[in-house]
């Protein structure tokens, strides 16, 4: 359970460049740390108390994975930038979780911010957390936001040796954690792009007043979540021009793959922008047809008892001489006349295809 903590911007008015504060929601209690030690013939998991304690794999020849679950502790992260030499820059970076998706050179590493989406809620509503990756000789370090197990398919990958995971080196096991935090997105698109149909089932039936909040809330999720896979784009391209050498030539093919991946959602995500845009002129549509249908009954109606009231009103006038009033079949003749005028007006509606 999540106490719910949230700081902002404003709580660092006034102080340095580099100081270690967390800014964003306090997602989880706890943070949890794990590292994570293999190589082609052996892999070792177990959970770490601090960040000195996976120190002694710093200098093995194997690949050292540490996750971070919870940024909310500036100690942990000041320990992690103590023991890996990583700039108090890039560690204000890490606690600031509005941060914009990004990639810097480090002097012997990489450090890559961006967003994981998932689906939260029985509406299916869009959550987003900032993970950011710390790529170094033989390490990769990856710290998350919330608690969100979203790399346990990594781990299985692991755990079982199954595929080139484990000979590839730290560089292919960062592309795989990338390329998990973009397959989240393809899921999040398709329960998006479901949402969508709905909602346009809905404005085209229903007309419901109340689905319009939704469809401008769904807009704000795409909206959001543009924003923060746009400058993907350009973080996949900076991963490919690197000089450190840490990603090698190998790699740079799923790179690209990934690359690929990444120009897919946002296409994808304009398609859905341009179709979440239409629902509000779809209910715009929908009110004003429904308003001109009913515009069309009362003008239709006012038609038709306008000659009728013609008539009512001629006969309703106080003069003494006026012959119909003393006939016998007066009455009935006047009411002959304006049924039959207004049967044949309703016909003629009809041939017209007013009715």
């Amino acid at each position: 359970m999540t106490t719910g903590i949230v700081r902002d911007r404003s709580e660092k008015l006034g102080f340095p460049p580099g100081s270690l504060i967390f800014v964003g929601e306090q997602k989880t209690d706890m943070v949890v740390l794990t590292v994570s030690n293999y190589d082609e013939e052996r892999f070792e998991e177990k959970p770490a108390a601090s960040i000195e304690d996976c120190l002694s794999y710093r200098d093995l020849p194997s690949t050292t994975w540490i996750h971070v679950c919870g940024l909310h502790r500036p100690d942990i992260i000041e320990s992690l930038g103590r023991c890996y030499g990583i700039h108090h820059l890039f560690l204000e970076d890490i606690l600031n979780t509005a941060q914009r998706p990004k990639m810097e050179d480090l002097e012997d590493g990489l450090f890559i911010v961006m967003k994981a989406f998932t689906l939260s809620g029985d509406d299916q509503t869009t959550a987003g957390e900032q993970i950011s990756f710390i790529l170094g000789k033989n390490y990769v370090i990856s710290l998350q936001e919330g608690n969100a197990d979203i790399f346990e398919p990594i781990r299985s990958r692991l755990r079982s040796g199954k595929g080139r995971i484990r000979s590839l080196g730290p560089d292919y096991l960062l592309y795989a954690l990338m390329d998990t935090v973009v397959d989240h997105y393809f899921s999040v698109l398709e329960a998006l792009g479901e949402r969508i149909e709905v909602l346009e089932d809905e404005l085209l039936t229903d007309h419901a007043q109340e689905t319009l909040p939704r469809a401008h809330r769904l807009r704000r999720e795409l909206l959001f979540f543009k924003k923060m896979v746009w400058p993907l784009r350009e973080v996949i391209s900076a991963m490919q021009r690197s000089e450190t050498g840490l990603i090698r030539q190998t790699t740079q093919f799923y790179i690209r793959d990934l690359y690929d991946h990444i120009i897919q959602v946002v296409d994808t995500l304009e398609n859905y922008r341009e179709l979440a845009s239409g629902l509000l002129e779809i209910y715009l549509s929908s009110v004003s047809n429904r308003m001109n249908e009913v515009m069309k009954v009362l003008t239709i109606i006012a038609t038709i008892f306008i000659p009728v009231t013609f008539i009512a009103g001629v006969y309703g006038m106080n003069f003494e001489f006026m012959p119909e009033l003393k006939w016998r079949w007066g009455y009935a003749l006047v009411w002959g006349v304006m049924i039959a005028m207004i049967v044949t007006m309703l016909g003629y509606f009809r041939k017209k295809k007013w009715l």
